[in-house]
């Protein structure tokens, strides 16, 4: 549909030893970050994380009261925090038209929670990126959901400290303009 902005779809190919360093700085930035976890309690262990590395983030999952659901959404629209970690359930009722930048921690097993996550950026005629984060031995499972989701997103290896990961946080066009 017309308003829907434009969405860039990349798989970063890493090491599961370097996961939760190459997460850690690919939410180190200015726009609105929401991340994907599998399990209620890997999104808990990734919020404490980022916080703890001094990136406000909260976490959005089935463990939480309405209440404490409705104050950690408010933190990242109102922009106290700017990293959001989400399980999928508790992600569709996720409608923040900012968020620039989608991560899935957890690869999904299925094309239409692909399509679902990555819906959550590029509203409202903005753009936005989706990256998936996967191991090698994953590849060719998520070939198969890509073609299933129908769409194109080249796969990267990467590693910590590579350009690529300062690319898609975004940091590296703010060191050329700044």
């Amino acid at each position: 549909d017309q308003d829907s902005g434009t969405i860039e779809h990349r798989v970063l190919v890493i090491d599961h030893r370097d996961k939760a360093e190459i997460l850690g700085s690919l939410v180190d930035r200015a726009g609105k970050t929401l991340v994907f976890a599998r399990t209620r309690a890997y999104a808990e262990m990734l919020a404490e994380q980022f916080d703890d590395a001094g990136v406000a983030a909260v976490a959005l999952h089935g463990d939480l009261n309405q209440q404490k659901r409705t104050r950690n959404l408010e933190k990242l629209t109102s922009g106290r925090v700017n990293v959001l970690v989400a399980t999928d359930v508790a992600a569709r009722g996720i409608h923040v038209d900012d968020i620039d930048l989608v991560i899935q921690a957890d690869a999904p097993d299925e094309y239409k929670t692909y399509l679902h996550r990555s819906g959550r950026t590029g509203r409202a005629g903005r753009s936005g990126t989706v990256v998936t984060l996967i191991t090698r031995q994953r590849q060719r499972r998520m070939t198969e959901l890509l073609d299933r989701a129908e769409i194109q997103a080249p796969f990267e290896p990467a590693q910590l400290g590579d350009d690529l990961i300062e690319e898609i946080s975004g940091r590296q066009l703010a060191n050329v303009t700044a």
